[in-house]
């Protein structure tokens, strides 16, 4: 029913300069119980001029709770509104529909609820990147179940954005299974000196090595610069990118990208 898991199943690896992000992500789905099943998905998605990448509980086909559904309503609704303001329309919304699926799941399907989603565990991270007057901005929220009283269920939504107080010249976010990469690219010597690109592949490919049972080729790897957009490697049935919007307010220098797609 869940797609992907809450506690398994991706892995989503950002990397974040003054001048572009990488987003890679690899293919596997599992269940709810991070049983394979032998489907390939598309984990990053553009909506609009912003990227979006999703952990956990993404959708239940039995109520028709979609992440991708509300992300799109919110972050396509105002296209002229700041990256901010729509971030927080998407996560008014979310919260909306999160307390009605969560009180859904605890009635109904309570083996999945208290194994994956009671005890203030995380079952949702999302992250929201993207360029506006030539600034990066990456948005990554969290999500926790709340048990005020018996029966009485809340959600905590725990803010870890990377915009213009970010510290590193590189930084990353880890979404999903990433106890192999924890700490690799700052223990690694010159980790990023052949570019943010082959970092993020790099550290896909080692989750992958240490969790092929939950995490799975092949990997998409998109570029956000602040002239647009484009894939790096991407499977087959993925979307392509749309051009990017003619915006005469951005102010920076072009970002060269390449025009060659790899894929594995």
């Amino acid at each position: 029913m869940l797609h992907p898991s809450p506690a398994s199943g991706t892995t989503v690896v950002v990397a974040r300069t003054v001048s572009e992000i990488v987003i890679g992500a690899d293919s596997k789905v599992t269940d709810a119980y991070g049983n394979d099943l032998n489907k390939r998905a598309c984990k990053v998605r553009q909506i609009g001029d912003l990227f979006i990448a999703i952990e956990g509980l993404e959708i239940d086909r039995q109520t028709g709770f979609s992440v991708p559904e509300i992300a799109t309503k919110a972050l396509a609704s105002k296209t002229l509104a700041p990256a901010s303001d729509k971030v927080s329309m998407l996560m008014g919304y979310l919260v909306s529909g999160l307390l009605n699926e969560l009180s859904h799941l605890k009635t109904h399907e309570p083996q999945t609820y208290f194994k994956q989603i009671e005890g203030g565990q995380l079952f949702l991270r999302i992250v929201v990147a993207g360029f506006e007057n030539g600034r990066p901005l990456l948005f990554v929220r969290s999500f926790r179940a709340l048990q005020y009283n018996p029966g009485q269920i809340g959600v905590a939504v725990i803010p870890d954005d990377c915009l213009d107080d970010c510290k590193g010249a590189v930084a990353t976010r880890f979404l999903g299974e990433s106890d192999a990469i924890e700490g690799l690219p700052e223990e690694t010597p010159d980790f990023w000196k052949a570019g943010l690109a082959d970092g993020v592949r790099r550290l896909v490919e080692t989750e992958i090595g240490a969790r092929s049972e939950y995490v799975g080729p092949p990997i998409d790897i998109v570029r956000i610069g602040a002239v647009g957009a484009q894939w790096i490697q991407k499977k087959a049935e993925c979307s392509d990118l749309p051009s990017p919007p003619n915006r005469r307010s951005l102010k920076s220098t072009p970002v060269r990208l390449p025009t060659r797609q790899r894929a594995d």
